[in-house]
């Protein structure tokens, strides 16, 4: 009997765990918070190539780059722009609080050492649509500048 409850025991135990496997399991595609994430969840959702759809702020108010792409990697991102050019930018992660737009981030930036300055910030993936904020420049409170991406499949 003692054998039996055992075994049963030892059997659901093992039924639970496999049950459980793929709970932590990230949908890439949707991230509502992408800044909250830890950075290797940052790092793999943005990996990758996106097309440009758009960029918000400024004077313009709003454009929508044609072809433009980037392609982003573990330490570098490459821009495709539109009269088929290319640039490559070299980045560190570097982990900031700063405030955007009245909201308090506390997050991984994007970081060009040689400028020493904020590239991007990720704020959330919504349908493979990819939220940027354009790291605000030093003593600047209220950064003008967004865009979005769409993922290349």
């Amino acid at each position: 009997m003692k054998l039996t409850i055992l075994k049963s025991l030892i059997m659901l135990l093992i039924m639970a765990g496999l049950s459980s496997c793929g709970k932590n399991d990230i949908d890439y595609s949707n991230i509502e918070n992408l800044y909250a994430q830890p950075l290797p969840v940052i790092q793999k959702a943005v990996q990758g190539k996106w097309k440009w759809l758009a960029q918000f702020g400024g004077v313009v108010g709003i454009t929508y780059p044609k072809d433009m792409y980037v392609d982003i990697n573990d330490d570098h991102f490459i821009i495709d722009y539109e009269d088929g050019s290319q640039r490559i930018y070299k980045f560190t992660w570097k982990r900031l609080s700063f405030v955007d737009k009245g909201i308090n981030y506390n997050t991984w930036v994007m970081w060009d050492n040689k400028f020493d300055w904020g590239i991007y910030y990720f704020t959330s993936i919504k349908n493979d649509t990819l939220g940027v904020g354009h790291f605000p420049p030093q003593g600047v409170t209220f950064n003008q500048f967004s865009s979005s991406f769409i993922r290349i499949k």
